[in-house]
């Protein structure tokens, strides 16, 4: 199954996999979905904030 991501989630995707991980100040409904297609996980801040971090499967994506 080809996954088909919006241009703004291809964007959020590569720049959390440069960084390694994206602090955003609430969820995202785009960045959540991502989670469920296993994209990227999702935890919460420190700072009362969400924390997103690419798996492996969103590094293959990216550098597919």
């Amino acid at each position: 199954m080809k996954l088909e991501l919006s241009k703004m989630q291809l964007i959020n995707l590569r720049n959390i996999c440069k960084k390694g991980w994206g602090g955003y100040s609430k969820p995202s409904d785009e960045l959540d979905e991502m989670v469920k297609n296993g994209l990227l996980t999702k935890k919460d801040g420190p700072f009362d904030d969400v924390v997103y971090h690419p798996t492996n499967k969103g590094y293959e994506y990216i550098n597919s």
